[in-house]
């Protein structure tokens, strides 16, 4: 099935939210495009991944209470046991930040896609479903983790409670520039 065909379903699933103004982000230097509900704003900051430090550019788009984000750090080393590091350091990262517990981990397929948008293969990453709490209150994350090359990216949702249709374009629509 054609890429414009699959994005194009894909808003339609997501245009059933009244406040959801779904838009295409592109971010060159990071490295991936994907879909937020809102305009974006964005950001970079220094953090600590396990003892690893790095800067961290985040793109992320508000909606109500729910928030989606997408962070991506270039890592000293590209190898393996450093992209395995990050990973792992961004997923216990995010969980202690909504104070909650993995209910679900699935190992999923990140799209890889050439200058011009079309998918050229894809890279293996980790999708997790975590309830937890946020400033007190009950929340629900749905978050993607990917490393390639010598870059890491996570791809966050959070929200008040779990909202599948809005997560699932969210995700779907992550991908990795070559």
């Amino acid at each position: 099935m054609p890429a414009a065909l699959v994005l194009g379903l894909l808003l339609a699933l997501g245009a059933c939210h009244p406040a959801y103004d779904w838009r295409e982000i592109q971010e060159t230097e990071a490295g991936y495009r994907i879909l937020l509900p809102a305009r974006p704003v964005s950001m970079s900051r220094p953090i600590d991944l396990d003892g690893v430090a790095v800067t961290m550019s985040m793109t992320g788009a508000r909606v109500d209470e729910a928030l989606f984000t997408v962070g991506s750090v270039a890592l000293p080393l590209a190898s393996e046991p450093a992209r395995e590091h990050a990973t792992q350091a961004m997923r216990t990262a995010m969980e202690r930040n909504v104070q909650g517990h993995e209910t679900k981990a699935t190992q999923i397929e990140v799209p890889l896609i050439d200058a011009a948008g079309r998918v050229a293969g894809s890279v293996t990453g980790t999708h997790v479903e975590v309830e937890g709490r946020v400033a007190g209150e009950p929340s629900h994350m749905s978050a993607t983790f990917v490393a390639r090359g010598d870059r890491a990216w996570q791809a966050v949702m959070i929200a008040p409670a779990s909202d599948p249709q809005a997560a699932r374009l969210f995700h779907e629509s992550f991908r990795i520039a070559q």
